[in-house]
């Protein structure tokens, strides 16, 4: 028993020693303007309640009063006043460097981190749309061959600039912008006595399209048919100036059909640059449809892929659909055709360009349309 005793004796003594000790602790004039200055200048938390407790200890405020107002204990303050050199008051106040431990995340796996970021995670074989951390650690881990922790990841994307939010929608860029750019500018180099025709073909059906129409609550709205379907092709070019259009039925949509029809356009206008506007559908592509545009004197301008809102003959057949085929089935599809193209016949030029789009202040031709090349 007298072990025990005579240890807490002796830290008994240490104490009451190192408190007589501090009750005269005392600054020499050199000290205080020393840590005045790095009270002022400091901007470390730490420093600076480490300096005022040693001015405010000195100036005879007690180590327990000190303690409490700075929310810190007692033994801290007693060790800033035993670390205080009276040489370098603030290096010896000032946090030793720690050596810390060794990095998770080497440079070899950090360099594949940040090539990842860059990549989408489709090109790397993964079923997502954006990165996420358990993706990452799975590719790390094919690539470099170890395992590396969540948390790890998350503080080198945090110290790189990433964080983890809810995307937001933007417009992506239009891929139509530069085809319809390049259209734009070979319209408005066309040499003299050119014409500019928007070429379409339509498909005409014994059975009729099925429109919306009035009918009493409870009924249904009943359109005979006669069981015998029937189709014709009607091929269009509508000249994008005046108004002008050329209409040929066919009973197929073939490359030898297409070429029939621009003999057809080539007898209406001969002695003129006829410049098509149309889709790159493979009758028009065809070999043989080019070589005979060619011998006509003809230019193909290419419409964007899946963009038939941009060509005025799709509108025109639309209305003619809904006035003409809508909710009603013919004898014969001859009949339904003679029909169809006496009615887009009979409009009035300037009716024609209002319905296929061409006269609105949106379309998108109308400021090459605006220059006389013809």
């Amino acid at each position: 028993m007298e072990g025990p005793w005579l240890a807490s004796c002796l830290v008994d003594r240490i104490r009451e020693t190192r408190k007589a000790h501090m009750d005269e602790f005392s600054l020499t004039a050199k000290q205080r303007r020393q840590l005045e200055l790095v009270l002022h200048q400091t901007c470390d938390a730490r420093l600076y309640r480490r300096v005022l407790a040693i001015l405010e200890v000195s100036q005879g405020i007690s180590v327990e009063e000190v303690a409490q107002t700075l929310g810190v204990t007692r033994q801290s303050v007693y060790n800033w006043l035993f670390r205080l050199d009276a040489r370098e008051c603030k290096v010896s106040l000032t946090d030793r460097p720690r050596s810390g431990r060794p990095r998770l995340l080497p440079e070899q796996r950090e360099a594949w981190l940040k090539d990842l970021m860059r990549q989408h995670p489709e090109a790397r074989g993964y079923f997502a749309n954006q990165w996420t951390v358990p993706l990452l650690q799975e590719e790390l881990f094919h690539c470099t061959g170890r395992n590396v922790s969540a948390d790890t990841i998350r503080r080198n994307l945090d110290r790189r600039g990433y964080v983890w939010k809810r995307a937001r929608y933007v417009l992506a860029p239009d891929p139509e912008k530069g085809e319809k750019r390049q259209i734009l500018r070979e319209i408005g180099h066309l040499p003299p006595r050119s014409v500019l025709l928007a070429e379409d073909e339509t498909d005409l059906l014994l059975f009729p399209p099925l429109r919306s129409c009035w009918t009493l609550r409870g009924q249904s709205a009943c359109v005979p048919i006669s069981g015998r379907n029937a189709r014709r092709v009607i091929f269009g070019a509508l000249n994008l100036r005046t108004g002008h259009r050329l209409l040929l039925p066919r009973e197929r949509q073939r490359a030898g059909d297409f070429q029939v029809f621009l003999s057809f356009v080539h007898e209406h206008y001969r002695g003129w640059h006829v410049v098509w506007l149309l889709d790159g559908d493979s009758i028009h592509t065809a070999a043989g449809s080019q070589r005979l545009g060619q011998k006509f004197n003809m230019e193909f301008l290419w419409l964007p892929k899946r963009s038939p809102e941009l060509n005025p003959l799709d509108h025109l057949w639309g209305h003619g659909k809904n006035a003409i085929c809508g909710n009603r089935q013919y004898e014969t599809i001859d009949g339904q055709v003679k029909r169809f193209i006496t009615y887009l016949c009979s409009l009035s030029d300037q009716d024609v360009l209002c319905k296929a789009g061409v006269l609105s202040d949106d379309f998108w031709l109308n400021h090459v349309l605006s220059k006389d090349f013809c």
